[in-house]
């Protein structure tokens, strides 16, 4: 058991002030990624299922009604899931509106 205690004390003993931040900022990070992965498995709200019915009935934007409906076969929507489909929406959205307007003279 001494033996043990030596080995640790001179284990500590070596550490530096930099190792010892370097092992704080890796923690700090694996458990920021952690957290992170924890919520988006997290199931959506009600007020976001509601967005989801309100994108699947839209027809303006194809790609993301498609989307949508996609998502509200499954079982239980996970909030990265909604992410995705809020991030093709606002993308889908942008692209509509950079498109130029139909000429109606021009056959």
């Amino acid at each position: 058991m001494a033996i043990d205690l030596e080995k640790i004390r001179t284990y500590w003993s070596k550490l530096t002030l930099e190792q010892i931040y370097n092992s704080v900022f890796i923690f700090i990070i694996f458990l920021i990624m952690v957290l992170a992965s924890v919520a988006l498995y997290r199931p959506v709200t009600m007020i976001q299922s509601e967005q989801i019915q309100q994108l699947s009935t839209q027809q303006q934007l194809p790609q993301t009604q498609d989307m949508a409906l996609a998502l509200l076969d499954q079982p239980e929507i996970y909030r990265g899931q909604y992410l995705k489909l809020m991030q093709a929406y606002q993308q889908e959205s942008v692209r509509a509106h950079q498109l130029p307007a139909l000429d109606v003279d021009r056959p």
